[in-house]
């Protein structure tokens, strides 16, 4: 693995890439997200349902929904009572990278109550993606302190972590903030939401709108829930060689068929042009196959199968029509797909293309002939970006 390690005032650079956002809707440790309440699936975001010791001068309310909303006559309604505070159209703003929906945020014109609760709603007048109304009703529920706040977070604990085609970002502020990340190479940027209504940070940003193997520096803002703000140091890396944009995004190691014949790994290409697969290497814990000349076209899905995986064989779904095999050995990796969880990466010489981690056993009776898929395809190598309860195996088709 080529991974390039800074050391960065007190900040330890390892080799990560890590949104922490399970994508799947269940934390890593497998316990079920809160089911959001609101109207329409709406979740608030910052400040957090349940919040405390909101300051009174409150900059903005920012709220999430599974989809697009058209706001029409509609409004966010803070601290609904005899006199609401007064607040700004909604307008459309960044969630959190991974987070998915559509988020949205209001700012105040006016002070909280000091030491009440106060309620944030929609009012009518707001309709979803299909054009149907959204019933108004309460979205969340947070308690005002009974001051204001005028004191800039402080940031502390920032990692960078540069490894294959991302960078992971790491930080923590004593009080909940919304973060910003800005990454900047060769007179590029790119500014990446960290999250809001936080105290603790961790974002994988993909770097391939960045040019290879130059200079770069990250900058972390933070902006408290009163508008306060702090900016860190610049810290300084080398973005990664080119790589070329494909990634493992499944990976069936429990068939229902026998294995290891039927074990696959899944590839795709997420460039706009094909992509020669000589030069690229698909390794496991103890060993690897080089993959054969073939050419992976553009957005293309291929499966690095066995000598010997029959696409016919019938217990497991066959391969979408058209979907290139890769054959390698009659056992993929050194010695076949691990069920209780193996590493494993897609290497072009010493740096690494994509990776999963074996993040997740499959030995379980629930997960024959189930897989684990990368759902977002672009996002960064970690355990949040795949899925953690068992779903079926889409061969060359996409994410489930």
């Amino acid at each position: 693995m080529r991974a390039d390690l800074f050391l960065l005032g007190t900040a330890l650079l390892a080799a990560a890439c890590t949104p922490q956002t399970d994508l799947t809707n269940v934390p890593a440790d497998g316990t079920p997200a809160p089911t959001p309440t609101g109207p329409a699936g709406a979740t608030l975001v910052d400040p957090a349902a349940g919040a405390t010791a909101v300051p009174l001068n409150l900059a903005g309310v920012v709220v999430r929904f599974p989809g697009a909303v058209t706001w029409g006559t509609g409004s966010l309604v803070v601290c609904d009572g005899a006199t609401p505070v007064p607040a700004s159209p909604p307008t459309a703003t960044a969630c959190a990278a991974g987070d998915a929906g559509a988020c949205y945020r209001v700012d105040l014109a006016g002070s909280l109550p000091p030491s009440t609760s106060c309620t944030v709603g929609i009012g009518p007048g707001a309709s979803d993606a299909t054009g149907a109304p959204i019933s108004a009703g309460t979205i969340g529920v947070f308690q005002d302190a009974d001051a204001p706040d005028t004191t800039p977070p402080v940031l502390s604990g920032v990692v960078v972590s540069a490894a294959g085609p991302c960078v992971d970002v790491s930080f923590t502020t004593d009080e909940p903030a919304s973060g910003t990340i800005v990454v900047q190479a060769g007179g590029v940027e790119v500014d990446t939401p960290a999250g809001a209504g936080l105290t603790s940070f961790d974002v994988g940003i993909p770097l391939g709108a960045l040019p290879p193997s130059t200079a770069a520096t990250v900058t972390v803002n933070a902006t408290d829930q009163a508008g306060n703000s702090a900016v860190s140091a610049p810290f300084a890396f080398t973005t990664p060689v080119a790589l070329p944009p494909i990634a493992i995004t499944e990976v069936l190691a429990n068939p229902k068929g026998p294995e290891p014949q039927q074990e696959y790994v899944e590839l795709r290409n997420l460039g706009d042009a094909d992509l020669p697969l000589a030069g690229l290497r698909l390794v496991d814990s103890k060993g690897g196959d080089d993959l054969p000349a073939e050419t992976l076209a553009a957005g293309g899905y291929a499966l690095v199968v066995t000598a010997t995986y029959d696409p016919d064989e019938g217990s497991d779904p066959a391969p979408r029509a058209g979907t290139l095999l890769v054959r390698v050995d009659t056992r993929l990796g050194s010695d076949g797909l691990s069920n209780s969880g193996e590493v494993v990466q897609l290497v072009q010489g010493d740096a690494v293309v994509s990776s999963y981690g074996g993040w997740v056993s499959v030995s379980a009776g629930s997960w024959n002939g189930n897989a684990v898929h990368r759902l977002v395809q672009t996002a960064c190598d970690s355990p949040d970006a795949w899925n953690h309860t068992p779903l079926p195996p889409t061969p060359g088709w996409g994410p489930p």
